[in-house]
C-alpha cells in the first residue's frame, strides 16, 4: 500500500490516483460523520470520516480506528463473497479516521420498505441476504435496514465497523442479525408479511420464539432511547429555546387564534389558522404526549394527527402541542357510526369492520396501545384511515388479555346501541387471536361486564346515554 501524509490523516492507499483528491478534504467541526463523493479515473469514490470524542474515542482512535476497521472488514467480505463497498484505502488521524471506497448507487432497504415497493419481493430478497450472512459467518451488530444498500438486485452491507467475520457462527450470532433487522422492519410490515419473511428464511419454531423475544427487548430499549431524545436536537427534532419542532414543520406553528374547541380541567384545545393547539394543565401529561409524538415520528408510524411542535411552558405558563387540524377530513368514530351505520349495506358494514379491525391489529402488532379507547378517541378519515386522538394516552407495550378486555369494554360502551351484536362480535373475533384465551369465555366476560354500565357516546345530536336492557 502507498503511505501518504495529508493535512488531516496518514493515509494508506491502494492507488496514488486518490492523493490529489484527498489532500484538501474539508473537516467541519462538531460533526462526527462527514461524507464526500467525487470522481477519480472514471470511478466514483466515496470517503467517510469518523471523529471520535472523549476519552473512549481517543483510545479507540489509537487502538482500533473505525476507518481502518472498515477497510479490514471490507477486504474480508470481498474474499468471502458478501456484497459490500470495494475498499480503496483508509486514513488515521488524531482522534479521527477515514475510509475510501468505491461509491455504490443504490437505495437503503428502509427507504424501499417505507416507499411501498413490492414488499413481498423485498422480504424474500432480505431473507436470502440474511441467509448469505449466516452462511458466510458474518455478524453485524447494527444491522438495521439503513445499513443494507440495495443496488439493482443486490443487497450490499454498509457501515462495516460494527461487522465481525467469524470462524464459527453461533445461534446467538444469528439471532443478533435477525433481531436488528426485525426491530427496524416491524414498523412497516404486517404480521402476515413477517410470517412470509420467517418462512423464506426457514426459521424453526424454537428460533422464531427466540428471535421474537430478542426483537421485543431491542425495540423496548429503542423506544426508551427515542423518548430520551425527545427534548434534544436530533434528526427528527429541532430545538429553539423552549420550543421544539418536528423537523420540516416549523412553519405550521404560528397561525393566529381562531376559536376554542374544548376546555376542561385537564386540557384546552384551540384552533389556530395553521394548527390545532392542545394546552395541558399538567407538565407530565405534556411531556408524555411529546415523547409519544417523537417515538411515532421515528417509527414513521402515522397513527395520530401529525405533530408540528411543542412549547414546554414553565414558571406558571402551561405548555402546549401544535398539531394537524383534522377539520373536514373526517370525524370521531361515535359520530361516524351515528351518521352512517344505518345507511350501510351489509357488505359495507363488513368491509368497515375489517378496516378498523386491521388498524387495531397492526397497531397492536407495533406495540402501540391506547389506555382510553372510547370511540370519541378514534378518528375516521374520509379515506377510511384511522387515527388515535389524545396522544398522551398512548403506550408502547405488548397487548395482554387485560389490555384487550379493557379495549373491548371501552369501545363496546361508547358506540351506539343499535350497532348489531353480529358486527361487534365480528370485530372482537378478529383481535382475540392476538392473545391466548378461551374465546368463548372471553367474549362472555365482555358481554356480561358491558351490560353493567350504560352506553355513552357523542352522536349527531349531542351526548347520548343508552341502556342495554
Amino acid at each position: 500500500m502507498i503511505k501518504y501524509q495529508s493535512k488531516q490523516f496518514t493515509w494508506f492507499l491502494e492507488s496514488e490516483d486518490l492523493i490529489l483528491h484527498i489532500e484538501n478534504i474539508p473537516r467541519p467541526k462538531n460533526i462526527r460523520r462527514n461524507y464526500f463523493h467525487f470522481e477519480c479515473k472514471g470511478k466514483e469514490i466515496f470517503i467517510k470520516t469518523f471523529d471520535e470524542k472523549g476519552t473512549v474515542g481517543r483510545i479507540r482512535s489509537l487502538i482500533s480506528p473505525r476507518g481502518k476497521k472498515e477497510y479490514t472488514i471490507a477486504k474480508k467480505l470481498q474474499i468471502a463473497g458478501v456484497p459490500a463497498p470495494l475498499p480503496l484505502g483508509y486514513g488515521v488521524g488524531k482522534q479521527s479516521s477515514a475510509i475510501a471506497e468505491v461509491f455504490i448507487h443504490g437505495t437503503t432497504f428502509l427507504e424501499l420498505i417505507r416507499n411501498g415497493g413490492d414488499r413481498i419481493r423485498l422480504l424474500r430478497q432480505l431473507a436470502k441476504f440474511l441467509l448469505l450472512l449466516k452462511n458466510k459467518k458474518v455478524r453485524h451488530d447494527d444491522l438495521h435496514l439503513d445499513n443494507i444498500l440495495v443496488s439493482g438486485h443486490t443487497c450490499n452491507l454498509i457501515d462495516l465497523h460494527k461487522v465481525t467475520v467469524k470462524r464459527s457462527f453461533s445461534e446467538n450470532d444469528e439471532i443478533v442479525n435477525l433481531k436488528h433487522v426485525l426491530a427496524s422492519i416491524y414498523n412497516y410490515i404486517n404480521p402476515r408479511e413477517i410470517g412470509l419473511f420467517f418462512n423464506e428464511y426457514g426459521l424453526t419454531p424454537e428460533k422464531k420464539i427466540k428471535a421474537h423475544r430478542a426483537t421485543e427487548a431491542l425495540r423496548d430499549r429503542w423506544i426508551l432511547n427515542k423518548m430520551a431524545r425527545a427534548f434534544r436536537d436530533t434528526s427528527v427534532v429541532r430545538r429553539q429555546g423552549p420550543k421544539l419542532y418536528i423537523r420540516g414543520n416549523e412553519e405550521h406553528c404560528s397561525g393566529e387564534f381562531v376559536e376554542v374547541i374544548k376546555k376542561d380541567t385537564k386540557v384546552k384545545v384551540e384552533r389556530h389558522a395553521d394548527h390545532i393547539r392542545k394546552t395541558y394543565k399538567g407538565g407530565n401529561r405534556l411531556k408524555t404526549a411529546w415523547k409519544n409524538c417523537v417515538v411515532l415520528e421515528y417509527m414513521q408510524n402515522h397513527v395520530i394527527p401529525r405533530p408540528y411542535g411543542v412549547v414546554l411552558g414553565g414558571q406558571g405558563n402551561a405548555g402546549y402541542i401544535a398539531m394537524e387540524d383534522l377539520a373536514g377530513s373526517g370525524e370521531e368514530l361515535d359520530r361516524y357510526l351515528d351518521r352512517h351505520y344505518d345507511a350501510m349495506s351489509a357488505r359495507r358494514r363488513k368491509q368497515f369492520i375489517n378496516e378498523i379491525a386491521t388498524f387495531f391489529f397492526n397497531t397492536i402488532h407495533w406495540k402501540v396501545t391506547h389506555k382510553d379507547l372510547k370511540a370519541c378517541n378514534i378518528f375516521v378519515r374520509n379515506n377510511h384511515d384511522f387515527l388515535f386522538l389524545d396522544v398522551e394516552d398512548i403506550r408502547f407495550s405488548s397487548v395482554t388479555p387485560d389490555i384487550l378486555r379493557k379495549l373491548f369494554l371501552q369501545l363496546n360502551n361508547s358506540v351506539p346501541l343499535r350497532i348489531s351484536s353480529r358486527d361487534r362480535i365480528r370485530f372482537y373475533l378478529r383481535l382475540i387471536s392476538l392473545v391466548s384465551v378461551d374465546k368463548k369465555k372471553f367474549l362472555g366476560e365482555i358481554i356480561s361486564q358491558s351490560m353493567k354500565e350504560p352506553i355513552v357516546y357523542i352522536g349527531l345530536s349531542g351526548t347520548v346515554m343508552d341502556h342495554w336492557s
